[in-house]
Order: structure tokens, then C-alpha cells, then sequence
């Protein structure tokens, strides 16, 4: 439970520290005072929406931090442990700062955490109910959530399944609904990958092939340039033009220095190279000769290549820049092929495998709804001696269960609704067409008093529960809140001072001008201040008059006498 509440710049506060403990908490004061400011603060520090519009005016940031004893808390302690973390002696802080450029930094004892981890852990230790939650009420797709927190272990379990099995059934129906629009497409598909396996495999491509075309083809378009090359090459080694040819020069050279080789080792060195200079010299005057007698115009073969590279070209704009591309698109195509030929057999397969999934599901989903409606028929009566001990005599509460089949989903196949019927004689109605503001008020808080009950949330917080209220049932809600209030600590912003006096704590917030600021203070009321409060809170009576404190002292008699039975 809540144990301490630190703000800071926050709207009209400055600084203020609150200690809480255990029992019933209220925060009272005039209209405009502040009060709600106490419990944006605790909102702020459970993750709800960090509005820089709360900052105070001229600071730079606003700060909350609470701190909360975790003895009554074993699934927070277990949360931190999940996350690598731990309680010190027993206590957990929960930080949260706002800055003006609309950021803000969340903490778990002192450690920044994203803002999702925060709400998830602070979900487990504060139950938040706001001026206007009792209008959630309103909003039929709420009532199904909050008859499933009257369940036990064993109706958590089934609530578990059914959304395990919903996931597997959404996943295998989402499959088969694929592969069923493929379906819907496969001749336009066969027909095409057929045309594409057609236009590669008469193709006949060969990796580099493209490379190889294009060198014969430059070949092809260079022949007048290779036939002169080598004509020139072989008049000048093989021909003599004004004089002897590069041959015959050769030659005689290397007769020349035959005659002086053995005269010594550079003159043989000599002889040596004019001889291999001869040889290479004839050898390659009868290559060129060779090649320049080969060489020919082929038209024919010339058009072939051209032919051949356009294809290569066409096609790769396709299926790929090269061969190896177009070659590997091909193994693509065949593969897709093939998976087509079993398209039929996988289509079945996923079908039933859909429908098997559907069947597990809804038989979890029945044994769900059959949970629900033997916790709705408790339900029912407890709701209904909540409402009467509430102040509304003779009012029947139902919950109205339809079957949704054809919209499944993780919380199975049920359609809920409350119903009531507040007056004897009247037909049940949806709560938004028959409940007033007083009424919607009870009901929550019936609500609120049996999950109080029933779950294992350590603290609640009560912004104007009283909405609507007055009387004798303002008397009725005092005793409901205390209540709630043995089971769970209770902290709640009131107007009523029947319920003020029915607190074990009790603090006044107020708001004073001092140089020029507005500033809202917190302070713990005991003995007469606390009278004086409660007798400032009855309405048209003076804070003043023996009679209205007189009237406030017999009040808290009698609440003291409440609790104490």
C-alpha cells in the first residue's frame, strides 16, 4: 500500500509530503482547492498521462514520487524479480517526472524504466477510479472484462486458454486466408510463371555466354581492320619492298655472327639471339600469313551473333543483368512451379488445420462462457445486496449473456451486458438507459467493493465517488467505503461529510495567495480541526455553531462506532 506521496511543482503545489497507512483516507476542501491535483499526482505516478499543462507556472519540470510497503503485495514483489530488481527492506519507490518540453523520465527505485513497465507494475499495487470512470459503465464492451475479475484461479485458467487457442486459430485462419487468395489468382499465376520457364528454357543460356558473343561480335565488326594489320605485318616480315625483307635481314645477320661465335662467349651470346630472333621472325611471318589466308567475311554468322546478344538483352531486362541472373530465376520459376503442383493438397491441409484450431477453440470458449454464467448467477445476488445496502431497495441487477460466433475473439465467443431494473415493476434496461448519476455511482461502487474482495490490488483511490449522492444513502456509501476500506487501503477526494467522518485519516486541502502566488497546501486534520471541517461540510451550517460542531462530533461517534463492530 501507499505509504508515502512526494510533489512537487505540480499545478498549484509546490512542495507538499503526504504519509498515508492503512484504513480510509479522505481529502476535503473547498471547490477549486486542489484536491484533484493530489490525485493527478498519484495518476502521474501510476503512468497515466503526463500533460505539461501540470507544470507548475515558472518551474522547468513537476515531479511525483510515491513510495509503497509491498508486504501486501507478493505479485509486485514478484513482478520486480522478473525484471531484475528488488525492494529495499520491503519498500518500492514509483517516479515520474514531466519537463516542459513534454518529455517525461519514469522510475522504479530510481532506475528509468519505459513508461509501459511502469503502468504494468503499478497496475499491481493501485486501483484508479477517477471522477468519470462510473461512465465506462456506460460502454457495454467494459462489462464483459469486469464479470471475468469476479472469477477465481480455475476461471483465470480458462480465461488463458481461450486466448492461447483464439492466437492459434487467428494465426491458422490468417494462413489459410492467404494461401485462398493465392487461390483465387493461381491460373493467372501458373499462366505466368509458365510463359517465364518457356521464354528462359528456349533460351538455352549459358553462364558468360553474353561475354563471349560480345567479343565475337566486335570481332565480326573489326574484319577490314584485322585483315589490313595483318597484310601490313606480313609485307613488312615476309615481303621486300625497295629492298630486302625483315626476314632475310634477319637471316643474314645471323650469318653474319655465325662466323665469329666461337671466338668468344659474348660473340656466341650474340650469334644466339639474332638466331632466335630469325626463327621468331619466319614463325611469325607464317602465322600472319595463316591467319590473313583464314581470315574471311561470315555475314551469316555475324547476323547470328547480333541475334543472340538482342536476346540476351530483351531478356535481361526481365530477369536479371546477366545469365547467371536470368539462369538463377529460371531455378526460381521451375521451384515456384513445383510448389504449385501440391497448391491444391496445402490449400486442404490449411483448411482443416484452421477448422481444427476453431474446434479446440470454441470448445474452450464454451467451457468459458459456462464459467462466466455461473459466476453471473453470484454475481447477480451480490451485486443485488450491495445495491440494497446502497440505499436502492427492490433493485435487480442482471447480466445478460449472447453468443457471438461469427466474431470470435481471445475473450471467447460471449456478448455481455448488465442490466437493471432500479424500480419494482420496471422492465431491465441497459445501465445508460436507466441509471442516474446517483445510481451509476452505487453501482460502481458495488463494483468497487466486491472486486475489493476479490482481487489482490493493495490500495484504491477514490476521485468523487459521491457523484449524485445524498441523504441517507450518502450515510449507506460512508459505511460501503469503510467497507471496502478493511480489506484494501482506501484513499478518496469527497464532498460528503458523512464519509469524512468515517476515515481514519483525514486531510484538508486548501489554497492561500502569498506574493503574488497561489499555492495549494495539504494538511492532516485531528481532534477539533477535524470537527470544524465536518461541520464547515454540512450544508447551511456554520463551522462556527455549537450546533454544527456539536452535530459534527456525534457524527464521528457514530463512525467510530461503525468501525469499531
Amino acid at each position: 500500500m501507499l505509504q508515502q506521496l512526494l510533489i512537487k511543482n505540480i499545478a498549484l503545489i509546490d512542495q507538499i509530503e503526504l504519509s498515508f497507512g492503512k484504513g480510509l483516507h479522505v481529502l476535503t476542501g473547498e471547490t477549486g482547492a486542489g484536491k484533484s491535483i493530489v490525485v493527478d499526482a498519484m495518476n502521474l505516478i501510476l503512468g497515466g498521462r503526463a500533460d505539461r499543462e501540470l507544470i507548475r507556472t515558472g518551474c522547468e519540470k513537476a515531479y511525483a514520487e510515491g513510495f509503497f510497503d509491498l508486504s501486501d503485495c507478493p505479485r509486485a514483489v514478484k513482478w520486480l524479480e522478473s525484471h531484475e530488481m528488488e525492494a529495499e527492506e520491503g519498500f518500492l519507490s514509483l517516479s515520474r517526472e514531466i519537463n516542459l518540453n513534454g518529455r517525461s523520465v519514469c522510475r522504479v527505485q530510481g532506475i528509468a524504466v519505459p513508461l509501459a513497465q511502469l503502468r504494468e507494475l503499478a497496475a499491481l499495487l493501485m486501483d484508479m477510479h477517477g471522477q468519470h470512470e462510473h461512465q465506462s459503465l456506460l460502454d457495454e464492451k467494459n462489462h464483459l472484462s469486469r464479470l471475468d475479475s469476479m472469477g477465481d484461479e480455475k476461471h483465470a485458467g480458462l480465461l488463458q486458454k481461450t486466448a492461447a487457442l483464439y492466437e492459434a486459430y487467428h494465426e491458422a485462419r490468417a494462413a489459410y486466408g492467404r494461401m485462398k487468395r493465392e487461390s483465387a489468382q493461381k491460373e493467372e499465376i501458373l499462366k505466368q510463371l509458365q510463359l517465364q520457364e518457356e521464354e528462359l528454357s528456349a533460351a538455352k543460356l549459358t553462364e558468360g555466354e553474353e561475354e563471349t558473343l560480345a567479343l565475337e561480335r566486335d570481332r565480326y565488326r573489326s574484319t577490314e581492320k584485322i585483315a589490313r594489320a595483318l597484310r601490313e605485318a606480313s609485307e613488312a616480315l615476309c615481303e621486300a619492298s625497295g629492298g630486302k625483307s625483315a626476314i632475310e635481314q634477319a637471316r643474314e645477320a645471323m650469318h653474319s655472327l655465325a662466323a665469329i661465335e666461337r671466338l668468344g662467349s659474348d660473340f656466341a651470346k650474340l650469334y644466339q639471339r639474332a638466331e632466335a630472333l630469325y626463327y621468331d621472325a619466319d614463325d611469325l611471318g607464317m602465322t600472319v600469313r595463316g591467319m590473313l589466308d583464314a581470315l574471311e567475311d561470315d555475314p551469316e554468322r555475324a547476323a547470328q551473333v547480333e541475334e543472340r546478344l538482342d536476346l540476351i538483352r530483351k531478356l535481361s531486362r526481365k530477369y536479371g543483368a546477366t545469365t547467371k541472373d536470368m539462369l538463377r530465376k529460371l531455378d526460381e520459376v521451375r521451384e515456384e512451379l513445383a510448389a504449385y503442383e501440391s497448391f491444391d493438397a496445402s490449400l486442404e491441409r490449411l483448411k482443416k488445420k484452421a477448422q481444427e484450431a476453431y474446434r479446440a477453440f470454441y470448445s474452450a470458449a464454451s467451457a468459458l462462457s459456462d464459467s462466466r454464467k455461473a459466476i453471473a448467477k453470484a454475481f447477480e445476488k451480490r451485486m443485488e445486496d450491495q445495491l440494497h445496502a446502497l440505499n436502492m431497495q427492490g433493485t435487480r441487477f442482471y447480466v445478460s449473456f449472447s453468443e457471438d460466433p461469427v466474431t470470435p475473439s481471445a475473450n471467447g465467443i460471449d456478448l455481455v451486458r448488465f442490466l437493471i431494473a432500479p424500480n419494482a415493476g420496471e422492465d431491465k434496461k441497459p445501465l445508460a438507459k436507466i441509471a442516474s448519476g446517483g445510481e451509476l455511482s452505487r453501482v460502481m461502487l458495488s463494483l468497487k467493493s466486491l472486486s475489493a474482495e476479490n482481487d489482490e490490488i493493495p490500495s484504491m483511490v477514490f476521485d468523487e465517488i459521491d457523484t449524485g449522492i445524498s441523504g441517507r444513502t450518502a450515510q449507506v456509501v460512508a459505511e460501503k467505503m469503510w467497507d471496502i476500506a478493511k480489506y484494501r487501503q482506501v484513499i478518496c477526494v469527497t464532498h460528503l461529510q458523512q464519509i469524512a467522518a468515517m476515515a481514519t485519516r483525514h486531510y484538508l486541502v486548501s489554497k492561500a495567495e502569498s506574493e503574488g502566488r497561489t499555492n495549494t497546501s495539504v494538511k492532516e486534520l485531528n481532534g477539533e480541526e477535524r470537527v470544524r471541517e465536518i461541520a464547515r461540510m454540512l450544508s447551511g451550517v456554520s463551522e462556527d455553531s455549537e450546533s454544527g460542531l456539536n452535530h459534527a462530533r456525534h457524527m464521528l461517534d457514530e463512525a467510530a462506532a461503525y468501525r469499531a463492530q
